[in-house]
């Protein structure tokens, strides 16, 4: 391990010994004056500790985080550092997350190439395992219902995200960088996504279409899948709910040799069906079967090259009873299965990186609605899509102020369902690039950073589109860091919208495509600054709009030759959202950390002049955990108020009814207790407030209790 030399401060001979705790990025976290010199002296020992840097201690050719004993020395000039130093290497356990999280951490959302956290010109949010885990979240939407600026709704087709005030289909949700099939309704179901093979989750709030394409106006969701650098390591956990719930996993993973890994894991949860009361015929929600299975393997390090294969299938089933306006009830079954094949090649060096990646896909649903007691009405449907994508991204760091990305991507996708009046077929070529340059740094720190990009789309069906965009990052302190980006989105048109043909005539109406569609489009910008004072506290603050041109809209036409109303898309609505995301983490020490949040949210449909329907325009969310290290008990709760939703119900005569709800408080509880670091028993309850109502359907009031193991 490489020592920096002795630091001068310039103001007595003495010598100061401090503790100093190292991460594995070289970064000193923690300074420690081990006998003291004065409060006056001691905070400034401490200061210069902090801001070392040390080229990583190694085990085994791997970082590791240690604790060093450490010596300042007082005067005029510096002197030689005691030998002694490198002897007192202590290898100590990863570091739970300070406010904020760990700035150290990796990320890779926000650039398509791995960074720090900290060096990131776009904010990125991470869920960390151990986040998700205390949750009691068993999939990827029950965990971000407590999350600034994201809305979690409900429907039949499952659990969707509305982020910024923007719909479902205005979010682009990623599995490793990989793109997903099975928007039903415009939505990513998130509730077919299991959390025991979930290392963490990455929000990219704001346009991301410059690296991303097509879909990413409202942000970006990136799942990132768990990978393991012990010889062995097994995770099992099995609970029992209310309301018929079950949940069972088990995860088998490793790295026997230093090159090769690889895991296994499957999982099922069981959720039952709910109504507004016990007599209803009409279900709120589904009862919800989903099962996983997966497999990965390994090959090289990710810190040189390495080659990730993954398999994964996915059985989902949603069994639901609806009632029609005549009367007739119908047994609503959706089978949602998707397979899923993907390649990654990484290799990284200290100047360049490169990945290149293949991934295949097919997401299967059947829907089958059952009358009771007749068959007139019966239907079934059966859809298939098929998803390729193969694309490679390079970085190449000129120097230590500027580093070049460039990528590109070929997509294709085949939709064959009975509703469409042909099979959908798109292919898209895409080509991507963005520069980032320090445009001023002081010492090692970087003061202001630039990344200038674009996306060009070359779609199959709508044409082509550019994305450009520019992010800037400026830290004024080292404790400050302000931000500032503006983006240019866009969202294809869905298979539906080009190629619907849909005929009701119980009803008297006609759906038709409209293959002559253009891409939605949108303009957003977005102010934010974070402010860390210190390792306890963390606050930021973000200010964003959103600006949606030619949405694509239903639209009443002319119906030559058909009998009845004829209804088809056209590019022809304008929309914007606009508001206020905060965020205080106080993190004073284990017992207890504090995440509060608030969103201000404003919005209007400039078609119709009204705000968009069912969006809150306050809503507050919260998070504690407390944890007793020497009993192993800890405790979590979260929750969030949403105030000021308006729904707009038409009328036969033209006219809209506005309402507004009561304010929805939800609240989820998880109470753990640790047994010789390989068991954990565990309690908790979810909407303790039992909220919902008919304009938003939440699971109600659930208890669970179940034990976890790891080894």
């Amino acid at each position: 391990m490489e020592l920096p030399e002795s630091v001068e401060l310039g103001t007595s001979g003495e010598r100061v010994a401090l503790e100093l705790v190292i991460e594995l990025d070289g970064h000193v976290s923690e300074a420690t004056v081990l006998e003291s010199h004065g409060s006056i002296i001691d905070a400034a020992v401490r200061r210069a500790a902090l801001a070392l840097a040390f080229a990583p201690a190694r085990v085994d050719d791997e970082p590791v985080r240690v604790r060093v004993a450490y010596e300042i020395v007082l005067g005029p000039r510096a002197v030689e550092q005691r030998e002694t130093v490198a002897e007192t290497i202590e290898e100590l356990p990863p570091p739970a997350p300070p406010a904020g999280g760990a700035m150290g951490e990796i990320v890779v959302t926000g650039a398509r190439v791995p960074e720090k956290r900290s060096e990131s010109v776009i904010s990125t949010q991470v869920i960390s395992r151990d986040d998700l885990r205390r949750s009691g979240a068993t999939t990827v939407g029950a965990a971000l219902e407590a999350e600034p600026g994201i809305q979690v709704e409900r429907t039949f087709a499952g659990t969707e995200i509305w982020i910024r005030g923007l719909d479902p289909e205005y979010t682009l949700i990623l599995v490793d960088g990989q793109r997903l099939p099975g928007r039903v309704s415009g939505a990513i179901d998130l509730s077919r996504y299991s959390l025991e093979n979930v290392e963490r989750v990455e929000i990219v709030r704001g346009p991301s279409s410059a690296l991303y394409g097509s879909d990413a106006i409202g942000g970006t969701v990136n799942i990132i899948t768990r990978e393991s650098s012990a010889p062995l390591e097994a995770d099992a956990e099995a609970r029992v709910a209310t309301n018929n719930g079950s949940v069972a996993n088990a995860r088998v993973a490793g790295r026997p040799l230093k090159s090769l890994g690889g895991s296994l894991s499957a999982g099922h949860q069981h959720t039952g069906a709910y109504r507004a009361s016990p007599n209803d015929v009409q279900t709120l929600g589904s009862a919800r079967s989903l099962d996983t299975a997966g497999v990965a393997l390994t090959i090289g390090t990710s810190r040189t090259k390495r080659l990730r294969l993954n398999l994964d299938y996915t059985r989902n089933r949603l069994d639901g009873t609806d009632l029609a306006a005549g009367g007739a009830i119908f047994d609503r079954t959706q089978l949602q299965e998707q397979v899923a094949a993907a390649g990654m090649f990484t290799q990284k060096s200290a100047e360049f990186f490169l990945s290149a990646s293949a991934q295949y896909s097919q997401f299967r649903e059947q829907y089958l609605n059952d009358q009771r007691l007749a068959t007139a009405l019966d239907s079934y449907q059966d859809n298939k899509e098929h998803q390729g994508l193969a694309a490679t991204t390079a970085a190449y760091s000129w120097n230590d102020r500027q580093r070049t990305t460039v990528g590109g991507e070929v997509f294709s996708q085949i939709l064959d369902s009975q509703r469409l009046s042909s099979t959908g077929f798109r292919a898209r070529y895409s080509g991507f690039a963005e520069h980032r340059w320090v445009v001023a740094k002081r010492d090692t720190r970087e003061l202001l950073t630039v990344v200038p990009g674009a996306r060009l789309d070359l779609d199959s069906q709508f044409g082509n589109q550019l994305s450009p965009k520019l992010a800037l990052r400026y830290d004024p302190l080292p404790e400050l860091t302000l931000r500032a980006s503006y983006g240019r989105g866009f969202r294809a048109p869905s298979f539906q919208e080009l190629l619907l043909r849909f005929e009701n005539p119980a009803v008297g109406y006609v759906v038709l495509g409209n293959p002559e569609l253009g891409a939605e489009s949108s303009h957003g910008v977005d102010v934010s600054a974070e402010w860390r004072p210190e390792r306890k506290w963390f606050l930021s603050v973000a200010g964003f709009r959103n600006d949606l041109t030619n949405m694509i809209s239903t639209v009443n036409v002319a119906n030559p030759g058909i009998v009845g109303t004829l209804y088809s898309y056209d590019n022809i609505d304008r929309a914007w959202t606009m508001g206020l995301e905060s965020q205080a983490i106080w993190s004073a020490h284990e017992l207890l950390t504090l995440t509060l949040g608030y969103t201000l949210m404003n919005t209007r449909d400039e078609a119709l002049d009204r705000p968009l329907n069912g969006r809150p325009v306050h809503r507050f969310t919260f998070r504690t955990v407390s944890t007793h290290s020497p009993s192993g008990i800890s405790l979590m709760t979260r929750g969030s108020l949403s105030l000021d939703r308006t729904y707009f119900l038409d009328q036969a005569d033209g006219s809209s009814l506005a309402v507004t709800p009561e304010p929805v408080l939800q609240l989820d509880v998880r109470l753990s207790k640790t047994f010789t670091r390989h068991f954990e028993l565990f309690v908790g309850g979810t909407n303790l407030a039992n909220a919902g109502d008919a304009y938003a359907a939440i699971l109600p009031r659930q208890f669970y209790a179940g034990l976890g193991g790891h080894y």
